[in-house]
């Protein structure tokens, strides 16, 4: 085989640039750092943010980037749309994010450095490490891990990209036309999130700093692109600070701190911060910050330090400009969420992920400063490059370890409630992963511990352990929670404690029927009388308290079919409808039909009922289900989809969808709706049992006999489910 001579003009080829070797070392230690957290589940506040979002879920929410992170719930939809609740989607796209975030700071960085002069390689090299720094920092992983804190990464993203025009454009020309050009991305950004508000702030830093050499004459230069700039950003901080930013970061939330103590608090937060920036350890989802109500010693000492770092980076503007740089971007950028707005919650460490980006600026020139001076005393290895890449390997280790913490949930709020003892918000987090995993015996131990750890909320959580305590057959127990709370609460929430108290006697009715063989009939029915007189009663007092509570009405109906009292609160219905036409009565009479199987009566009723409420879930699973029982698929359909865009994680809802689409041979959306309903009741027999036939179907045997496997541990014996195990082969 002849070896292919070049022909003489032919170029040898060029070696690879060292920008594009950067840029791909980055990117592996990006890939390194977050290869375990493509299965983290979704946690925390992502039930709000996605799950229980009928905007995301049904893209039904306005185009507007100053309605309140309408960018961010965009690209949340968009991902729904590609793999539904998949988590492996949504962390691709924050990873993705993530790494543009870190690729732009390498290129703001490389700029920054060229301009206090530093070699065209010194300078890559020292862009790299910052950016490597900002990338695989432990602190970044509540950023990049939790989904629901993709708002930092797409504000910081769009923020970056605002900085970077600023710096690349030509000095002679920045006026007007750049603050429209800057504008694009700046309203993007508090699309996305409404802390970029600050990015004029940073602007100007820059500018001061880099541009003007720390002269305010030469910054008063470039009043063109300021005046137009500065004025609409203060327009969009009043528009936010009065309207969207406090209903979404909690200013004036009910039992929120005062704007006094709020500050005093984040003077001590802030020194925090510093510190988990220094030394990530201790790292929390759930800080239990407690806040300062006066000038106690460690405010005082806050104060002291934090003024002392401003100073420092005032007398550093000139000799060390990227010290100054770094130390008020800083600042700027933690303000909105640290200084005198309350928020619900004080401390976060994703708060920090905007922060960063221009901290990390400082990160090559700390190393190279601190071995400089360490050199002459130690025996130190290598260069401060090689030091650097060893805390960068320490760091990236260390973000691998918290993502496997957060790889699972019980495992995530364990940590949780271990570091924040004392507080609410973990125990109720916890106990609802143990809940939705079927394991209601750790679900009742947290809750035990949450009443003594935490008792000034004892009432919550004995109305949450109530509720856990019907789940697992402790009937007797829930009544007696039940009835406590009756006594304790005051106005509505005393309508929902008669509510719960109902239900849990229901409950003992529902166990009470399997013991009908072994009772006489007059024995039988007096124990039926037993439980639902007060259960009756029980609907009737909550009613009598709150009238409009849909859920209430519907099972005080039901009761009253059980005791054999349907046709009078049906007559008294229609003798209401003579008189005005209400949604209780209307919903009284179609209900009356729906048990007594008229459909076609319930429908008409139903439809009455939802042209007065049109945001009553169960209205609409129960139309459905008539519909249904019609043999009106579609319409059914149109129904179930309604209650669930009320309420997406309405799971009975889901299970009976995915019931019609089997009867239509739609087994892709059957299957689907099966899998909404295991992602709140893991051992549901029919999901399971109904995933299990569409796999046998499609040829997925292995598959099958899981779903089968966790239908028979919900309902052991169940012979349907035996039978297809043995056809099955097992």
């Amino acid at each position: 085989m002849k070896k292919q001579r070049l022909r003489p003009d032919a170029k040898p080829l060029a070696p690879p640039s060292p920008r594009w070797i950067a840029l791909g070392v980055l990117f592996g230690l990006t890939l390194v750092a977050y290869w375990n957290s493509f299965d983290v589940p979704l946690v925390f506040d992502d039930l709000a943010t996605i799950q229980r979002n009928s905007g995301v879920r049904f893209g039904e929410f306005d185009w507007n980037p100053l309605s309140g992170r309408t960018v961010l719930y965009l690209l949340f939809t968009a991902n729904y749309i590609w793999a539904g609740q998949d988590v492996w989607s949504y962390h691709l796209i924050n990873l993705v994010l993530h790494l543009l975030n870190g690729i732009l700071i390498f290129f703001i960085a490389e700029r920054i450095f060229q301009r206090v002069g530093l070699a065209e390689l010194r300078g890559r090299t020292y862009a790299a490490l910052a950016s490597a720094l900002f990338l695989v920092h432990p602190i970044q992983t509540e950023s990049v891990t939790y989904i629901s804190s993709r708002s930092e990464l797409l504000s910081t993203f769009f923020y970056l990209i605002a900085l970077f025009l600023f710096i690349i454009w030509p000095e002679r020309k920045i006026g007007f036309f750049l603050s429209c050009v800057v504008a694009v991305p700046f309203l993007l950004g508090i699309g996305s999130k409404e802390t970029a508000v600050t990015l004029p702030a940073t602007l100007l830093l820059y500018d001061f700093v880099f541009l003007s050499g720390g002269r305010l004459r030469t910054v008063f230069s470039r009043w063109r692109f300021y005046t137009t700039f500065i004025v609409g950003g203060a327009g969009v901080i009043y528009y936010f600070l009065t309207g969207p930013l406090r209903q979404s970061i909690g200013a004036g939330a009910s039992g929120n701190l005062s704007s006094s103590i709020y500050f005093l608090t984040q003077v001590r937060v802030i020194v925090r911060y510093i510190r988990l920036l220094f030394l990530p350890a201790g790292l929390n989802l759930d800080y239990d910050f407690r806040p300062s109500t006066g000038l106690e010693p460690a405010v005082i000492a806050s104060f002291l330090l934090l003024g002392g770092i401003l100073v420092l980076g005032w007398f550093l503007r000139q000799r060390a400009p990227i010290f100054t740089f770094s130390i008020f971007w800083f600042f700027i950028t933690l303000s909105p969420t640290s200084s005198f707005v309350p928020i619900l919650d004080v401390i976060f460490e994703h708060r920090l992920y905007l922060p960063l980006a221009g901290v990390c600026l400082i990160f090559p020139l700390l190393i190279e400063m601190v071995y400089t001076r360490m050199r002459p005393h130690l025996a130190l290895p290598g260069s401060p490059v090689v030091c650097s890449a060893l805390l960068l390997m320490a760091l990236t280790a260390g973000s691998i370890s918290r993502n496997q913490v957060w790889r699972d949930e019980v495992r995530l709020f364990k940590d949780v409630v271990e570091k924040s003892p004392h507080k609410e918000r973990p125990y109720n987090a916890l106990s609802w992963a143990y809940f939705k995993r079927g394991d209601y015996a750790n679900t009742i131990t947290t809750l035990q511990k949450a009443l003594e750890m935490v008792p000034d909320k004892y009432i919550d959580f004995s109305e949450t352990l109530a509720n856990v305590y019907l789940k697992a057959g402790k009937y007797d127990e829930a009544v007696g929670l039940f009835q406590e709370t009756i006594r304790r609460f005051e106005g509505e929430r005393v309508a929902i404690a008669y509510n719960n108290l109902g239900n849990a006697y229901m409950y003992k009715w529902s166990a009470l029927q399997s013991q009908a063989s072994q009772m006489s009939p007059d024995a039988f029915a007096a124990a039926n009388e037993a439980v639902l007189a007060p259960a009756a009663e029980a609907f009737q007092r909550g009613l009598e308290i709150q009238p409009d509570m849909p859920a209430t009405l519907d099972a005080f109906i039901n009761v009253s079919y059980n005791r054999g009292k349907g046709a009078e609160i049906e007559a008294e219905a229609f003798g209401e409808l003579k008189q005005n036409e209400d949604f209780n009565s209307l919903y009284v009479v179609g209900k009356s039909a729906f048990l007594a199987g008229d459909w076609v009566r319930a429908d008409a009723y139903f439809e009455r009922a939802e042209k007065l409420k049109s945001d009553v879930k169960i209205l609409y699973f129960n139309h459905g289900y008539a519909l249904a029982a019609m043999g009106q698929d579609d319409r059914a359909i149109e129904k179930y989809l309604q209650a669930v865009r009320i309420d997406p994680i309405f799971y009975e809802t889901h299970n009976n969808l995915g019931l019609i689409y089997m009867r239509k041979n739609e087994y892709a959306k059957a299957a689907a709706s099966f899998e909404q309903v295991l992602q709140f009741e893991p051992k549901h027999f029919n999901a399971n049992f109904n995933l299990a036939k569409i796999s046998r179907l499609q040829g997925k045997a292995a598959v099958a006999r899981s779903y089968l496997q966790s239908a028979l541990e919900s309902s052991p014996g169940n012979p349907d489910a035996i039978t297809m195990m043995k056809e099955l082969g097992l």
